[in-house]
């Protein structure tokens, strides 16, 4: 985490902690779908990541977008 962000977080009322809290949530989701859709697609288009040295989507995931290995495997899963 970011220095500057956790102090930022730290200043907040209790309120607006929740209410960050609750927005930083629905962007989380709304950008997980997003790179989910993303994943599928790029999976249907091997060459784009056999042309970076990656043999897999989960090569890929893991070495370039630095995902875990559980993250990949279930996001992967999910773009299938």
């Amino acid at each position: 985490m970011n220095k500057n962000t956790f102090a930022f977080a730290s200043e907040l009322t209790d309120q607006d902690l929740l209410s960050r809290l609750e927005r930083l949530a629905a962007t989380e989701r709304e950008t997980s779908a997003e790179l989910v859709a993303h994943l599928a697609l790029h999976e249907m288009r091997p060459s784009a990541y056999a042309a970076l040295g990656h043999g897999s989507l989960f090569s890929y995931c893991t070495r370039v977008l630095r995902l875990s290995e559980d993250a990949a495997c279930t996001r992967i899963a999910v773009a299938r």
